[in-house]
């Protein structure tokens, strides 16, 4: 991705001002486009006839479309995060009730910007490969709002991890890495949200909407059931 122009703890100059505010219309569009035209519409060339400029001077704001597609993913990341954080604060301090608020927004979120939720969990953009080293800290920050709550719940024994039949594993970088030991707690993290996640990805995209007539009721019960699966006690 182009480099910023602004030194940090400066304040912006109208020149950096100009350039974020370019930036951000660059990323309206392709946002614009993703939802009209799915994960295989992005176009550089029609982002640029929108905005009355030549292609080629996009690149003065994104070195390629894979860093335009990364920026997104990042954006989307954070904003998922954000989602599930929030809601996580509003519930208080109870582990099960920010756990439960935070699945429940994460279903919101992706209902309400379902091309933002296709860029981190639909169908893989042709060409496009993600670099951990760029998406991974926003990935990480996403894993940590899934995690917290139920790091807090084994921890004050609201949830009892032993009481699953997921084997122990050591956590992977999204989880910590070598600083969190080996036990069941990755794995029963890592299931759960596959689960939710599974859920969330068939209403959006999927039938689940027409096979039942209240998709909301179903999602809360199968949270529940995803809950008693990570040994949260009733």
């Amino acid at each position: 991705m182009a480099a910023t122009d602004q030194e940090p703890d400066q304040p912006p100059t109208r020149r950096a001002e100009r350039r974020a505010q370019t930036i951000a219309e660059i990323k309206t569009l392709a946002r614009r486009q993703l939802a009209t035209e799915g994960t295989g519409g992005l176009s550089l060339r029609g982002i640029a006839r929108e905005m009355r400029i030549t292609p080629a001077a996009l690149f003065r704001y994104f070195d390629n479309q894979s860093a335009l597609i990364t920026a997104l993913c990042i954006d989307s990341y954070d904003a998922y995060a954000a989602a599930m954080t929030e809601a996580q604060h509003a519930a208080g301090a109870d582990p099960a009730a920010r756990w439960r608020a935070g699945c429940e927004a994460a279903r919101r979120w992706a209902l309400a910007n379902p091309s933002e939720f296709a860029l981190i969990a639909g169908t893989p953009i042709p060409g496009y490969h993600a670099r951990p080293e760029e998406t991974g800290p926003a990935a990480g920050r996403l894993m940590q709002a899934i995690a917290q709550p139920y790091f807090d719940a084994v921890a004050d024994g609201t949830a009892d991890p032993t009481a699953t039949l997921i084997p122990e594993l050591a956590a992977g970088p999204l989880l910590g890495g070598d600083a969190w030991p080996a036990s069941p707690v990755p794995g029963i993290l890592i299931t759960a949200w596959a689960s939710i996640q599974g859920f969330i990805t068939g209403e959006t995209f999927g039938s689940i909407a027409q096979l039942t007539a209240d998709p909301a009721e179903l999602y809360q019960a199968h949270i529940r059931t995803v809950m008693r699966g990570m040994g949260f006690q009733d």
